[in-house]
Parts: structure tokens; C-alpha cells; sequence
């Protein structure tokens, strides 16, 4: 039998170290292909809601399904995403509705497939151009795997893979339609065919149809390319030219064609009619700051410091040990930014891509010059320019370091065949200290990618994802560093270091401090307030307040008294009411009406026995003026009086305790 050849084994090895991680992420670390980023599952249906209007023949969808990212021009509302996402998930929603919502996973699983593929046949593909000799080596397939892994598992779009919802997902696509493009842009300088420039012109329209800036940058390198072989070849070129022009020339038209049918505008889109502009106090000032729009080079000494920063990592002696910077991305000077995050730099989650990227880019005048190495400049020209535009975005966040990813892929493989073939008259040991080098720096990014995704999973998910993790934290080892952040107090601080606890009261809530500027505290848990209730024989019709839910609305629990000793419970605010089912007080028995606070919902559940469920109310309050959003209140309402005049004995009873919070007293004491 033929033994399985070196190349093969290093591919197959790359892929599946780096498979497991990015997949491995996405399930969340099991198996929950349906899952969503958040509960609510917000921003993870998108899409869906996108392919159903588009099945239905129009490109603007329903009213408020889009929430705060919906724009509404003249009356309807529009996604400001490309629809390639959407119609890639039509196959399904044809024939289906029970994935609605839920189809996030699969299509970012279906994508990082595409992206690992074509990047280990660019990866290949760049060798040839580089290294003289036909057969790799033992080192150099060793090399490779290592660097696939890191390509495929340890950037940004595995951290994107722990929130599987629209703002992620168009980055696997679009990461995917880049080094599909890129492969065939090489193939295409190397030897121009008809085949290359189709396939170069599918990825094109793929990438702009799924993230235009991407899109714009390829077509503009597809054009300057054609420009290119026409003045090398004159007339003779033209015909060679045209494929490549077309490539470039007709998903740009598209996209302008598009922007402009939803927006009237060839690339742009009109902020002021955000629902979030409309809504966000802070994103009308950043407007008017910035000359009504939040794009422009003012921002460009900022992001690049925050993108590309060395030290932009966070060590702690706590699981999970390595995290994002401790505070969100700083402004330089005076410049107003409409958003930022706690936000990593490239340079330290994938140092290993972004040594071998500046290698490539620094030896850039040597190589251009060879005619083996030269169609490698064109997508190392548009892995450059699809950064551009994200320097220039008054918005920091980590995700969008997702956008260097092409640089990363790109030029990593550029800079690792240029050092493998600049190693070559070099003794053995460098060469292996060099491979030693590659293989630690594709581990060391696999594990801050895996490690910064956990508590990304957890934050966002809440509930007992939260509660898992933090017991994971106090149990771990490093957990005695935790002890100067737990801090006790009756009202929740107004600020706080990341990752610190607070206790509220005797145990009655615990929090946890998230570091970002615009929900810094999150509920872990909370202990339900539940109230005993009884009539005597002098019971009277009337309405008793109970309890006050303060959250974005101030709203009133009652117990409303009727005849024949029936009561029910009604939750009253400015903006009207609702109420619960009718339900027998008998004489000598009691009811229960407890108030618990979900923290995956940030609503607070109001239920009687008997009765049932009566409502779910907001709880979470957000400011427009500060857009920070803090945790609400419930309280005991000072009704005995007016419950002693309809009859009414209220008791306080004890909810049940919170184990956590226990756990985490006591590492306080």
C-alpha cells in the first residue's frame, strides 16, 4: 500500500487541530448546533428574517425585526448587511421552518470549511512560487501543519465562533471568499485562464455580497491586474484582460446597484435613520462630531494603536488566565468614537501570523521582482486594503480584528516559505529552532483564542453558562487571586474592575463586573423575593401594591381582591397593565407570589401558586443619555397599612438561597 505522502499528512494534521478548536468553539465545547449567541437570540436570525423577504420578493423586511440595526427609508426597513449569508441559507428555509433562527452555526461551520480548504491550497500554492525544490521536507510539512492549525484555529474567527450570530458569521464568509479569491488570483497572474477568472469572479461577488469592503478591495486589485496585463501585453492583452476585468467590474456593480436600491447611495449607508441613531443619544453626538458621519481618518491613530498594540492582552492568575484587555480601546486626542470595547490587538492573540506577515511585507521590494513571485502581490495588495477601512471606523471593538485575517493568511504564508527558503543554507538546528518557533506560536494563539472564547460564551449567555464558568473560576487554580476583587455593599457600585464580584446584602444577588463601559455589572444570580398571602373574614375588593419592579419602567405589583374570596395579580405601569388569571384565596390557606430575576433575559419573572405565571417585566435599566445599562431594583412596596384595611396578612418568607453567592462569600471572608 502507498504510504501517505508528507504534504497530505501536514494538511490533514493542520486542519484537524485547527477544526477542533474553531468547531469545538462554536458547539460551545459539546454538541448545540441550533444554538444562538444570546437567549433572545438577537442579530442570530438576521438572516433568516433576510431569505424570507427575499423568498418573498422584496428586499426590506418586517418592521422592528431588526431591532436597533434596522434602517428605515421611506417607510421601510433594511438590513444594512449584504444578502449573500441570506440566500445560502434558502435551500433550507424552503423546504423548512423549524430552523428559523437557528441556522447560524451550520452556515459559520459551512464557511470555516471553505476558508480551510482554500487556505491550505493557497498555503501550497505560495510554496511553489517561493521554494525551488518539488518534494517538501519532513521540517518543512511539520512547519505547515503547525501554520495551518494557526490559520485555521488561532485568529480572530474563532473568537468570532463563540458568538454565532450575523456581525461573526459574515466574517467566516468573508474570510472564506477572500483566500478562495486569493488562491485564484495567484493561478490567474501565474497562467491567465477563463476557468481562474470565473472562479476569481464568484469570490468576489460572494465577498462583496457578504462584507462590501472585502469585496471593494478585490475588485479594485482584479481591475488594477487586468490594467496591468493590458499595458504589458497591448492589444494582444486585451483578450487575456477582459475575464479579469469582469471579475472585478460586475460584483462592483452589484453592490453599488443594490446600496443604491435600499439606500440611494453607491456605498454608504444613511446613519441618521438607524433605529440606533434614533434611540442612542451618544451616537447623534458622535455624528455630529465627526460631520454626520462616523467614518474618516481622524480615527486611524486610535484603531491602529488599538489593533496593532503588542501589549493588547490581558494575563491574570485566574482561569481562564488570558483574556482581552482589561478596559475598552482608548480614543487618541480629541476625536469621538461612537463605540468602543474591550478590544485585543492582532499582533498579541496572533503573533505568529503577524511576525511572518511583516516578513512578507518588509521583503516586499526583493520578491516583487522575480517573475515566480510576483502574482503574489496581488492579493497581499488586497489583504492590505481590506483593512483600511476598519482603521478608519470611529467603532473598536475585537471582533473587527476578524478584518486582518486575510493579511494574516495571506501574508503569513508569504513570510514563512520566504524565512523556510532563507533558511536553507543554514545549519540544521536554526532550521529546527525556527520550526520550534512556528510550532509554539501556532499553539500559543490556539489557546488565547480558545481561552478568550469561554468567558465571551458565558457573559453573553448568562444563566447557568455564567454560573458554570465562575464556579470554574473559584475552583481552578489561581482562585485566591480573586479575593481582593469581591466586594459587599447594599446598592450596586457605579464602577468597578473587570472580572470583580459584588454581593449584594446578605447574599441576595451577586454580580459580576464584565469591564466594558455599557453593561459593566451582570447578574449571576438573585435570590427570588416571594411574599405569603392570606384573607381574613374581613377580606374587601381593592387593589393591594406589593411589591415595585424598578427597571427602564417603573411598575407596580399588586394583588387585586374580588368578590367570593377570588384574587388575582396585576403588574401596573404609566404604559398600562397586565394581569393574571382569577384564583381562590381559601380560608386558612396561603398564596405565593414570588419575583425571581432571570439574568439570561434581564426580565424579571412575576408567578403565583396558585395562578401561575402572571408576567415577565424589564429589569435591566438603560440610560440613552450615558448608554450604560445597569441592573434594576425590586422592592417591597409600604402597603401594611392598606393590606391590614382590605384584610390582607402579607408575610415575607425566605427564597431560596444562592449557592454561588455563598461560595464566593465566603472567599471574602
Amino acid at each position: 500500500m502507498r504510504r501517505p505522502s508528507c504534504k497530505l499528512v501536514a494538511s490533514i494534521g493542520g486542519l484537524v487541530i485547527g477544526g477542533l478548536v474553531f468547531l469545538g468553539t462554536l458547539l460551545d465545547f459539546g454538541w448545540n448546533p441550533g444554538r444562538t449567541a444570546n437567549t433572545f437570540g438577537f442579530a442570530s436570525n438576521f438572516f433568516d428574517i433576510q431569505a424570507r423577504a427575499l423568498l418573498a420578493g422584496h428586499l426590506s423586511v418586517p418592521k422592528d425585526a431588526l431591532g436597533i440595526e434596522g434602517f428605515v427609508v421611506d417607510g421601510k426597513t433594511y438590513m444594512y448587511f449584504p444578502p449573500f449569508p441570506a440566500v445560502a441559507r434558502m435551500p433550507v428555509l424552503l423546504v423548512t421552518h423549524e430552523f428559523d433562527g437557528r441556522l447560524t452555526v451550520l452556515m459559520m461551520a459551512v464557511a470555516w470549511t471553505i476558508f480551510a480548504v482554500m487556505t491550505t491550497r493557497l498555503v501550497w500554492l505560495i510554496r511553489s512560487c517561493i521554494v525551488r525544490t518539488e518534494q517538501p521536507t519532513i521540517g518543512e510539512c511539520f512547519g505547515v501543519a503547525a501554520l495551518i492549525a494557526a490559520m485555521t484555529g488561532g485568529t480572530t474567527l474563532t473568537f468570532d465562533a463563540a458568538l454565532p450570530w450575523v456581525y461573526h458569521e459574515v466574517y467566516a464568509w468573508s474570510a472564506a471568499f477572500f483566500v478562495s479569491a486569493a488562491y485564484w488570483l495567484v493561478r490567474y497572474v501565474q497562467s491567465p485562464s477563463r476557468t481562474a477568472a470565473w472562479w476569481i469572479g464568484a469570490a468576489v461577488v460572494g465577498q462583496i455580497m457578504t462584507r462590501s469592503t472585502g469585496g471593494f478591495a478585490l475588485a479594485g486589485v482584479c481591475l488594477v491586474t487586468a490594467g496591468i496585463i493590458v499595458l504589458r501585453r497591448r492589444r494582444a492583452g486585451l483578450s487575456v484582460a477582459a475575464p479579469m476585468a469582469l471579475a472585478g467590474f460586475v460584483p462592483l456593480a452589484a453592490s453599488v446597484t443594490l446600496n443604491m436600491v435600499k439606500f440611494g447611495h453607491p456605498y454608504l449607508f444613511p446613519l441618521e435613520r438607524q433605529v440606533w441613531t434614533t434611540v442612542n443619544e451618544h451616537r447623534r453626538e458622535a455624528l455630529a462630531a465627526n460631520g454626520g458621519t462616523i467614518t474618516g481618518p481622524q480615527f486611524i491613530p486610535s484603531t491602529t494603536l488599538a489593533y496593532l498594540r503588542p501589549d493588547g492582552i490581558r494575563f491574570t492568575e485566574y482561569f481562564p488566565w488570558i483574556s482581552l484587555p482589561a478596559r475598552p480601546a482608548a480614543g487618541i486626542g480629541d476625536v469621538v468614537f461612537d463605540q468602543t470595547y474591550r478590544t485585543g490587538s492582532v499582533t498579541a492573540f496572533m503573533p505568529l501570523l503577524s511576525l511572518l506577515a511583516v516578513v512578507a511585507l518588509l521583503s516586499l521590494p526583493w520578491w516583487v521582482r522575480s517573475s515566480r513571485t510576483r502574482p503574489l502581490a496581488a492579493p497581499l495588495a488586497a489583504a492590505v486594503l481590506t483593512i483600511m477601512p476598519v482603521l478608519m471606523y470611529g467603532y473598536m471593538t475585537h471582533r473587527y480584528t476578524s478584518e486582518f485575517v486575510p493579511l494574516l493568511v495571506v501574508g503569513g504564508a508569504i513570510g514563512f516559505w520566504l524565512a523556510w527558503r532563507g533558511l536553507a543554507r543554514v545549519p540544521t538546528v536554526l532550521r529546527g529552532v525556527f520550526l520550534a518557533l512556528v510550532a509554539s506560536g501556532a499553539a500559543a494563539s490556539l489557546v488565547v483564542q480558545t481561552l478568550t472564547a469561554v468567558p465571551t460564551i458565558a457573559m453573553n449567555q448568562r444563566g447557568s453558562k455564567l454560573e458554570d464558568y465562575i464556579t470554574r473560576q473559584l475552583t481552578l487554580p489561581g482562585h485566591s487571586a480573586l479575593k481582593p476583587l469581591m466586594t459587599k455593599g447594599e446598592a450596586v457600585p457605579a464602577g468597578g474592575a473587570t472580572d470583580s464580584f459584588f454581593i449584594q446584602g446578605d447574599c441576595d444577588a451577586l454580580f459580576v463586573n464584565t469591564g466594558d463601559a455599557y453593561d459593566q455589572w451582570v447578574l449571576v444570580e438573585q435570590r427570588p423575593l416571594v411574599a405569603g398571602l392570606s384573607l381574613d373574614e374581613r377580606y374587601k375588593k381593592g387593589r393591594v401594591p406589593l411589591f415595585v419592579v424598578h427597571g427602564p419602567v417603573d411598575r407596580s405589583v399588586q394583588l387585586e381582591i374580588g368578590d367570593l374570596r377570588l384574587a388575582r395579580v396585576v403588574v401596573s405601569a404609566a404604559d398600562g397593565e397586565v394581569t393574571g388569571p382569577w384564583f381562590s384565596i381559601y380560608k386558612g390557606s396561603q398564596v405565593r407570589l414570588g419575583l425571581g430575576v432571570r439574568s439570561d433575559l434581564g426580565y424579571a419573572d412575576i408567578t403565583s401558586t396558585p395562578g401561575g405565571h402572571v408576567a415577565y417585566v424589564p429589569w435591566s435599566n438603560y440610560d440613552p443619555t450615558t448608554w450604560v445599562s445597569r441592573p434594576g431594583r425590586i422592592v417591597a412596596a409600604d402597603s401594611a397599612t392598606i393590606a391590614t384595611q382590605h384584610g390582607l396578612t402579607v408575610r415575607d418568607l425566605t427564597g431560596r438561597p444562592l449557592p454561588l453567592c455563598q461560595q464566593v462569600l465566603s472567599r471574602v471572608k
